[in-house]
């Protein structure tokens, strides 16, 4: 074995301190990376949070129950009648609603103020607004295009608003119906 020569040398102090402040510095900056990533992650979900309150308050919800018509022959529905409530204070655009109406089978889309009635309005912005969705082909097979909802079958209801949350439903049409009675779903 041969001894320790000369030009062998151990780590001084001096060169000790050194790697340690080596260590030290990088731990720092890794440590500075780490909480400015969090301060980040923190901020974007104070914006989503703040994002979903805002929207929140712009839901426009079903109001229970909904109202079903049955056609002329009492096999299908020939009108479903929808009452949202929008939130206090604020008006409903509802020329930017957007109820669609799907089966298994077939969906239509139905837009425009024209199918909106407003509900005891009284000098405020409305609160509770009323939509009459037609069926016209379960009275007059002829009519192109337009959805048949049958006895006993399922019906999704979807509302949705560029400023709002969408709300969807899900009901069954009554499986035995009377020609042109009401009925809620």
């Amino acid at each position: 074995m041969k001894p320790f020569a000369s030009d062998d040398r151990a780590f001084t102090g001096l060169e000790a301190a050194m790697v340690f402040i080596a260590f030290i510095v990088v731990a720092s900056i890794f440590a500075y990376m780490a909480l400015g990533a969090g301060f980040f992650t923190t901020q974007k979900a104070e914006q989503t949070v703040y994002s979903a309150v805002q929207q929140v308050g712009t839901v426009v919800q079903i109001v229970e129950p909904i109202m079903v018509q049955a056609g002329a022959s009492g096999d299908s529905i020939r009108y479903i009648v929808i009452m949202v409530r929008g939130p206090q204070d604020a008006d409903i655009d509802v020329e930017q609603i957007v109820v669609t109406v799907s089966t298994a089978e077939a969906v239509q889309t139905y837009k425009g103020a024209a199918f909106w009635h407003v509900i005891g309005n009284g000098g405020q912005p409305p609160v509770f607004w009323s939509m009459r969705v037609p069926l016209y082909q379960a009275d007059d097979p002829a009519t192109p295009g337009d959805l048949v909802i049958n006895r006993n079958q399922r019906f999704f209801i979807e509302i949705k608003s560029a400023d709002a949350v969408p709300c969807a439903v899900e009901r069954r049409a009554p499986a035995g119906m009377r020609p042109g009675s009401w009925y809620a779903v």
